[in-house]
């Protein structure tokens, strides 16, 4: 029984490692695609590419699995203030608004 464990860990650790391989032929396709017919820019190869997400990775924060519920920005000294306005319900109707809200308190 561990032995499919180890098996089907070891097919997604293929497919993850396969699938960032393809994200990244992706960028380099549509980079030499684009970037050279509209801004007159250099190509790239496949390490550029992954350079490029690196690097974007590092500059956005993007590939990140936060979700709906904050995710890395929990932590955030703002959160819990955004959170409880933003992600909680309303005690009253929807059609309330927030100024409507605020005169009544």
């Amino acid at each position: 029984m561990e032995f499919m464990w180890i098996l089907k860990g070891l097919g997604f650790l293929a497919l993850g490692i396969g699938l960032f391989f393809l994200v990244t032929l992706v960028v380099m396709r549509l980079w030499n695609w684009l970037v050279p017919a509209v801004f007159n820019g250099p190509k790239i190869r496949f390490v550029q590419a992954l350079g490029l997400l690196f690097l974007t990775r590092l500059l956005v924060g993007g590939f990140g699995f936060g979700g709906a519920h904050g995710g890395h920005w929990r932590g955030h000294p703002g959160f819990d203030r955004h959170h409880a306005a933003v992600c909680q319900p309303y005690d009253k109707s929807p059609n309330e608004s927030k100024t409507e809200k605020t005169i009544e308190q």
